[in-house]
C-alpha cells in the first residue's frame, strides 16, 4: 500500500511555489512561515471506502481524514510551509458559506495566482466549520471548493475528522467523480519511538542523557504496546499518546531508576497510570516550600487536589477548600499555587491544554464534580462530532461499570471520536417499563466497536438508571434507545443530525434546536436506513421548525400525541395496534431482537451470544421468541456471535429491520411470535 508522503507525493504533487506573499491574507488564512523541526511523518495512505477508481495523482479535489487527535492540522501546516501553499485554518476563519473560497482568494489578494495555478490551498477545520453554520451553507461551501478547484492541475486539499470527511465526499462527488480519500494511520513501533523522542527534545533540547532518556520511551512504549495489542497501532501509535510518554520521560528527574522499575515490573504503563506519574511528580514540588507545619507536605496538592484546581481553573468553579493550617502556611501555600496551578503540565497556553489525553482526565474529573458537572456537559456536548477520543478511555475506567444517564452522550461521542475510516461503533441502550422487581433497577448501557479489519465486535457493557435523562448533542449515530421511563433531551444546537439506524423510545423527548437533518451514514445498508423517534409526550417548548430527510432512502418516523402537526407532518406514523397484552409484550421481545443487531466488519448484522442471551433480552416470551428464530434459522450462533439473516426474517415473518423499528407488524409477524407463545 502507498504512502503518500511529503518528499514523493506532495512535493511533486503540488510543486513548491514561491510566488509573492500577500501582506493583505484575511484572518485565518495564511502562509507558514516556518516548519517543525521535529516532525515526523505518519503514515498517509489511500483509503479503500470511496471511490473504485479514485487517483490521487490526476484529482483536482483531495480528502484527508484522521481520527481525531492524530495529527491532522501538523500535517496541514508542515505540507502548506515544504510546499508554499496557502493554509486555511476554517476554525479561524469567517464562518463559511457559498462563496468561502471565492472570496477569501479576492479578499486575500490571491486570486490571479489562484486562477493561473501558482497557489495551492490546504483547507484545515472541516469539523469546526460545520459546527459553526448549517448544513445548507456548509454544503454551499464545499460546492464553490468544488466548482473552483474542477480541472485545475494544482488540486485543493481539504483536511478534517473521519465523520466530516464521509459528509464531504458525499457533497464534493456530486460535481466530480475522482476525490480520493487520503486517511492518516498510526505510528508503527520504531516510529512511535522516534515520535515520541522529537517531542522530548522539543521540549527538553540535548542532554547528556539522551541514551537513556530513548531506552525508558522504548520500554514505555513497549508495555504499552503489549497491554494493548489487540488494537495495534491504533493506541501505541497515536499521537497524543506519544506525547503524554515523551512528558513522564521528561519530568522524570532519573530516567535510569525509571528503567529499572519497568524492567521489574513496577511501572504500570497505561494512559492512566501515565498522567498520574506527572500529578505525583507535580505534588513533589511541596517539598521546596517552607512550612511551619512539616505534615503539609504529604497532605497538600495530591494528584487529586491537582485535578480539583484544574477543573476550577478551566471550567470556572470554585476551588477546593484548604484543610486546617495556620496564616502563613497558607500564604505560602496560595503564593506557590497562583504559579503552579497556571504552569501546570496538563495545561497548554490560554488555559487550553497541552495534550488531549490530559483533557480528558480533567474533564472526567469535572462531569463527576457538582460544581462543575453541568458546564464540562454543556462543552462537551458543544463540541458535537469534534469530541475528545480519550473521554470514554478515562471516564469508563473510573465508571465501576456505572454511568451517568446524562453522560452517555458524551462518552459515545468520544469513542465515535476515534474511529477510522471503515470503523463503526453503536450504542444501544435498554430499560424496563417499570421498577417492578431488583431487576429493573439498572438500565443496560451496552457499546458496540467493530474495526474495519476485525472480524467481530468489542463490546462495552455498563449499566445506568432507568429513569434519568439521557442528554445528546446535534450529532447522532447508530444509536437505539429504549428507555420507557426516561427523558431524552437533543440537541441544544441550531441544527441537529439524525444519521441512521436510529431509534430513540423514551417517555418524554426534547428536541431544542431549529432544524432537524436525518440522513443515512456513507456506508448503509438499506435494511437499516431507518429513523424512529416514540415518546410518550413530547416537549414542544423548544422545538424544531423543520425536518429534512436528505440522501437516499433513508426513512423517519416520528411517534407521540399530536404528532401530526408541522413540521412532523408528513412523517407521524403510528403501531400496529395491539390489543392482547401478552402477544404485544412478545412483538415488543421479538422487535428488540432484530433491532439488537448491527453491521459488523463482513456486512452480516451480527450480535454477541451474551447479549442476546441476557436475562434483559429473554425475560417474559423473550426466551420463547428466540427459540423459535433460532429453530426456524432466522438467528443462528457462530462461535460466539449471533447471526440475524435478513432474507429468512422476511420470508418467514413478512417483515424486516424497519418494519419492526416501525413497529409495523405484518400479520405473518404476528402468527409467527403467535407460534412462539
Amino acid at each position: 500500500m502507498t504512502n503518500y508522503t511529503i518528499q514523493d507525493y506532495w512535493l511533486p504533487r503540488l510543486g513548491s511555489r514561491k510566488i509573492e506573499r500577500s501582506e493583505n491574507l484575511i484572518e485565518g488564512w495564511s502562509f507558514q512561515s516556518q516548519g517543525l523541526p521535529t516532525f515526523k511523518e505518519a503514515p498517509l495512505t489511500l483509503s479503500e471506502g470511496f471511490g473504485d477508481r479514485d487517483d490521487p495523482m490526476t484529482s483536482s479535489l483531495l480528502l484527508v481524514s484522521a481520527p481525531g487527535a492524530v495529527g491532522k492540522t501538523t500535517l496541514a501546516r508542515q505540507i502548506a510551509f515544504r510546499v508554499g501553499a496557502v493554509y486555511v485554518d476554517l476554525s479561524k476563519a469567517e464562518p463559511v458559506g457559498a462563496n468561502a473560497l471565492t472570496g477569501g482568494m479576492v479578499n486575500s489578494g490571491l486570486y490571479d495566482d489562484w486562477s493561473n495555478g501558482s497557489v495551492a490551498v490546504l483547507i484545515d477545520g472541516l469539523d469546526e466549520a460545520r459546527l459553526r453554520v448549517t448544513q445548507e451553507a456548509f454544503e454551499a461551501f464545499l460546492s464553490d471548493v468544488a466548482k473552483r478547484s474542477v480541472e485545475r492541475s494544482v488540486p485543493t486539499i481539504l483536511f478534517g475528522r473521519t465523520g466530516a470527511v464521509q459528509d464531504a465526499w458525499l457533497v464534493l462527488t456530486d460535481h466530480t467523480a475522482n476525490v480520493p480519500v487520503l486517511e492518516i494511520g498510526y505510528y508503527g513501533p520504531q516510529e512511535s519511538i522516534d515520535f515520541a523522542e522529537s517531542c522530548l527534545r522539543a521540549s527538553k533540547p540535548a542532554t547528556n542523557y539522551q541514551t537513556v532518556e530513548r531506552e525508558a520511551l522504548t520500554l514505555l512504549l513497549q508495555q504499552l504496546r503489549d497491554q494493548t495489542e489487540s488494537e495495534g497501532d491504533r493506541f501505541a501509535g497515536y499521537a497524543p499518546v506519544l506525547q503524554a510518554v515523551a512528558k513522564q520521560v521528561e519530568d522524570e528527574t532519573d530516567c535510569q531508576s525509571l528503567i529499572t522499575r519497568i524492567k521489574r515490573g513496577g511501572q504500570n504503563v497505561t494512559l492512566q497510570a501515565i498522567a498520574s506519574t506527572l500529578l505525583v511528580r507535580e505534588q513533589r514540588k511541596l517539598q521546596d516550600l517552607n512550612f511551619e507545619d512539616k505534615t503539609l507536605v504529604r497532605r497538600l496538592y495530591s494528584p487529586d487536589e491537582q485535578l480539583e484546581r484544574l477543573v476550577s481553573k478551566v471550567y470556572g468553579c470554585p476551588p477546593p477548600q484548604l484543610p486546617n493550617m495556620n496564616s502563613a502556611d497558607e500564604s505560602t501555600y496560595n503564593t506557590a499555587l497562583e504559579t503552579w496551578v497556571a504552569e501546570h503540565p496538563f495545561l497548554g497556553g490560554n488555559d487550553d491544554f497541552s495534550s488531549a489525553v490530559f483533557e480528558a482526565m480533567v474533564c472526567t474529573k469535572a462531569l463527576r464534580n457538582h460544581g462543575s458537572a453541568r458546564v464540562a456537559l454543556n462543552r462537551e456536548l458543544a463540541r458535537g462530532a469534534a469530541a475528545n477520543p480519550f473521554l470514554f478511555e478515562f471516564y469508563t475506567a473510573e465508571s465501576d461499570g456505572l454511568v451517568r444517564s446524562e453522560h452517555i452522550g458524551v462518552i459515545y461521542a468520544s469513542l465515535r471520536a476515534s474511529l477510522s475510516l471503515g470503523d463503526t461503533a453503536s450504542l444501544f441502550v435498554y430499560g424496563s417499563e417499570s421498577l417492578d422487581s431488583s431487576d429493573d433497577l439498572q438500565a443496560d448501557v451496552d457499546i458496540l466497536l467493530a474495526r474495519q479489519k476485525q472480524d467481530s465486535f468489542r463490546e462495552f457493557l455498563f449499566e445506568t438508571t432507568p429513569d434519568g435523562t439521557m442528554v445528546f448533542g446535534s450529532h447522532i449515530e447508530d444509536v437505539y434507545i429504549s428507555m420507557p421511563m426516561s427523558r431524552v433531551e437533543i440537541g441544544k444546537t441550531a441544527e441537529t443530525v439524525l444519521i441512521a439506524p436510529v431509534n430513540i423510545q423514551c417517555r418524554e423527548l426534547a428536541m431544542s434546536t431549529d432544524k432537524v437533518i436525518v440522513e443515512r451514514p456513507s456506508r448503509h445498508d438499506d435494511q437499516t436506513n431507518m429513523v424512529y423517534i416514540e415518546a410518550a409526550r413530547f416537549d414542544s417548548v423548544s422545538a424544531p421548525s423543520a425536518v429534512h430527510v436528505r440522501r437516499g432512502n433513508v426513512k423517519l418516523s416520528a411517534c407521540w400525541p399530536d404528532a401530526k402537526v408541522h413540521p412532523w407532518t408528513n412523517f407521524a406514523t403510528d403501531p400496529s395496534p395491539i390489543q392482547d397484552p401478552r402477544l404485544d409484550e412478545a412483538l415488543r421481545r421479538f422487535r428488540h431482537f432484530v433491532i439488537a443487531f448491527r453491521s459488523h466488519g463482513r456486512g452480516a448484522l451480527a450480535r454477541s451470544k451474551n447479549k442476546i442471551e441476557s436475562t434483559r433480552m429473554t425475560k417474559g416470551a423473550g426466551q420463547s421468541v428466540l427459540n423459535l428464530m433460532k429453530s426456524e434459522g432466522i438467528v443462528r450462533l457462530q462461535g460466539n456471535m449471533y447471526v440475524l439473516d435478513q432474507a429468512l426474517l422476511a420470508d418467514i415473518t413478512g417483515t424486516n429491520y424497519a418494519d419492526c423499528v416501525a413497529r409495523h407488524f405484518s400479520d405473518e409477524a404476528i402468527d409467527f411470535v403467535q407460534r412462539a407463545l
